[in-house]
């Protein structure tokens, strides 16, 4: 099941203060983009806008699947999830497996890296999701759980999802994407970095740290 997504011209305020302007980005099948941005930038804005979750004050908003189903998954963070709700009930919502982070304790009492992960599994529950949109997916995970969580998001951008992942850890970011863009000040800058500018033995990182401090200083 695969999807493409697209923003165009995509502008959100609220009130006086501009949280994304003339945005346009699009997300392909079999694609990983990576949304960099420094706090406050437009990240969350743009990811909860591709998840209409919210509308933008102009611009559009498309979403084609290309086949008859399409299932988008979205994640926003530990303290989305609703504290009250027993972990293992939130996973059996989702459809997921039942897994070690299954207690049957309230979310609200587990460690944050822990509803993180709860969280994360109840998303990726589905092996094949058309459109991922994930928001700062690494933040709180510890090393086992970061590996696991960067395997996982390859393994469902190779079953054919386009996959939109933000974070502020670029090292994360560097191992898994085949495209970053760079968000400042609510617009996309015209600096990004592809999949190929990023082999060759180079240090993928320190590319991505060297392309994120030139986009901050185009704004």
């Amino acid at each position: 099941m695969t999807i493409r997504a697209r923003v165009d011209g995509v502008t959100k305020r609220y009130g006086r203060q501009t949280a994304l302007q003339d945005v346009t980005l699009d997300v392909r099948p079999f694609e990983i983009v990576g949304l960099i941005g420094p706090n406050g930038a437009g990240k969350t804005t743009l990811l909860r806008i591709l998840a209409r979750l919210i509308r933008p004050d102009a611009g559009s908003v498309t979403i084609v699947s290309l086949s008859r189903h399409s299932d988008v998954r979205y994640f926003g963070g530990e303290h989305t999830l609703p504290p009250g709700v027993r972990a293992r009930r939130w996973l059996r919502m989702w459809s997921a497996a039942t897994t070690s982070t299954a207690t049957n304790r309230p979310m609200g009492t587990l460690s944050r890296g822990t509803r993180h992960r709860v969280g994360l599994e109840a998303v990726l529950s589905n092996a094949s999701p058309s459109l991922l949109l994930l928001d700062e997916p690494w933040e709180g995970l510890d090393p086992d759980a970061s590996r696991w969580l960067s395997n996982e998001i390859v393994k469902r951008r190779n079953a054919g999802a386009g996959v939109i992942v933000s974070s502020h850890r670029i090292h994360d970011l560097a191992d898994v994407c085949d495209r970053c863009v760079f968000l400042v000040a609510g617009r996309l800058t015209k600096e990004s970095i592809v999949a190929d500018e990023l082999a060759g033995g180079a240090d993928r990182s320190a590319l991505l740290f060297a392309a994120f401090d030139r986009a901050k200083r185009s704004c």
